[in-house]
């Protein structure tokens, strides 16, 4: 799997996390899914390194702060994009310390979502793909 066409979501409710899988994939990227943060580290943990990673805000087990503060703590992770997807809107001092590079509120409409990653993917390609 191209890494730098890869997305990780991250949501513990499989209904959207369904939604997200197809509509990315229709627009040609490769998803992988993680039910919740726990998840989505052990994934990382074994190698996966997405062009960004769709991240729920609120999850059983390990929230967005508590993945993004183990994110960030391991060099090899850090530098992967997050784009945090909330329902409820929380305090912005809270939201601003997860330092991810955007939010986008649920429902989301999916061309947004799809506006959101193509940055990412395709930074991805272009470093992977050097001019000849």
């Amino acid at each position: 799997m191209p890494w730098w066409n890869c997305i990780l979501v991250v949501d513990d409710d499989l209904d959207l996390l369904r939604a997200y899988r197809d509509a990315l994939e229709v627009d040609g990227h490769s998803v992988v899914l993680a039910r919740d943060g726990h998840e989505a580290l052990r994934l990382l943990h074994q190698g996966l390194r997405p062009a960004v990673i769709l991240l729920d805000l609120r999850m059983p087990r390990l929230d967005a702060w508590a993945f993004r503060e183990q994110q960030r703590a391991d060099p090899a992770l850090a530098a992967i994009p997050v784009i945090v997807l909330y329902s409820h809107v929380v305090d912005s001092q809270a939201m601003k310390a997860l330092e991810v590079e955007g939010f986008l509120q649920k429902p989301v409409d999916l061309d947004v979502l799809l506006r959101a990653v193509a940055p990412y993917v395709a930074r991805g390609a272009q470093a992977s793909h050097p001019p000849s």
